[in-house]
């Protein structure tokens, strides 16, 4: 059934469903947010549950369930955020749509083409609804301030970007993140793609930037740093833009030492260049004038002002930064980058469209 919001309402009915580290973050974000009332909470673990109260500070009447379809079915929410595993997020995002709700999902959309197609399809029948996907990136400052510099025109035309998603995530491996709800495996070793779990945050924003998507993707990988995971736990891809443009991303898990500063993004355009938090003007190698922007960045997930950007664009009836078919843009790219990678063959990459 379609759900039309009452415009003039005080606040947003959310449900959260997944409790993990995101889960729990957005509800407590939820919780707070002046726009929002946090009414229920979901997850295979009561344990989970418990503690995502506790960390939000969460009214003890919040609703707790371990089935989404009693969530769904009792509450009546207008939003449903979605934090299960990468690969588990089709089947809550698509019942949330239909059941009426508006829906958040996290990054990556999905895991395979075929959560995408059921998703957007999805999306697509349930037009009075907004979805989201948690490209948290685009909110951070500094990101968004590149991207502000590519849509004036400022660096003229975008013609190669690359950034990486390069993280010691060992932990992940650890035996306590076994869950026995979802079969008794631990997910990340058994379905982590480290281009489209990591990756994707950096090739979204490369995409943004451009202003285009890919058409054709080749990669290579390799299983040295943290051979337990299923999946290579090292990826570089090399993605053909529509626009022209070559973008390059490169995820790895297994690394030594600190994170790169600002996802060693790198962007060029005919009339200047980003790279090492710069912004560079003018021309050839010396003839420039350099403008540091590395302090509008900050640490950490902006997920206040995501979740408000959300709430915003409900109660405005206005267009998500990220929709369903902005988000399966992005997936899809990084999906059949490791399909590329596996199979040592180029792979051409479809678009999403509305």
């Amino acid at each position: 059934m379609d759900k039309q919001i009452d415009r003039h309402m005080d606040r947003l009915r959310v449900g959260v469903v997944g409790l993990g580290h995101n889960g729990c973050s957005f509800a407590s974000g939820y919780q707070q947010s002046d726009q929002a009332e946090l009414v229920a909470l979901c997850d295979l673990s009561p344990e989970r549950i418990q503690m995502a109260i506790e960390h939000a500070s969460a009214d003890e009447h919040v609703g707790r369930y371990t089935r989404l379809e009693e969530m769904l079915e009792a509450e009546k929410l207008d939003v449903l955020s979605v934090h299960t595993p990468d690969h588990l997020h089709a089947e809550p995002f698509c019942m949330g749509l239909q059941a009426g709700c508006h829906v958040l999902v996290e990054k990556p959309m999905g895991n395979t083409m075929d959560d995408l197609v059921q998703m957007t399809q999805a999306a697509a029948n349930s037009s009075q609804q907004k979805t989201m996907v948690g490209h948290i990136l685009r909110f951070n400052p500094f990101f968004a301030e590149v991207h502000r510099l590519c849509a004036a025109g400022e660096l003229g035309e975008i013609f190669y970007l690359t950034a990486d998603y390069i993280h010691h995530l060992k932990y992940q491996g650890d035996d306590e993140r076994i869950n026995p709800h979802i079969g008794s495996i631990n997910w990340y070793l058994e379905h982590e793609k480290v281009l489209v779990g990591g990756g994707v945050h950096q090739f979204d924003l490369l995409r943004w930037y451009c202003g285009s998507n890919a058409v054709e993707v080749m990669g290579y990988g390799n299983s040295i740093a943290f051979p337990e995971m299923k999946q290579p736990d090292c990826m570089t891809a090399v993605f053909r833009m529509a626009s022209g443009a070559v973008a390059r991303v490169t995820g790895a898990y297994g690394i030594v030492g600190p994170r790169p500063r600002h996802c060693n993004l790198e962007v060029y355009g005919t009339e200047g260049t980003v790279r090492d938090g710069k912004v560079i003007r003018g021309t050839g190698h010396d003839q420039v004038t350099i403008e540091d922007i590395s302090d509008r960045a900050i640490d950490g997930h902006p997920y206040e002002p995501e979740i408000e950007h959300f709430l915003d664009c409900i109660i405005q009836d206005k267009p998500t930064l990220v929709d369903a078919f902005e988000g399966a843009s992005s997936a899809v790219a990084t999906i059949l980058a490791v399909e590329a990678i596996m199979t040592g063959e180029p792979q051409a990459v479809p678009r999403f469209a509305s």
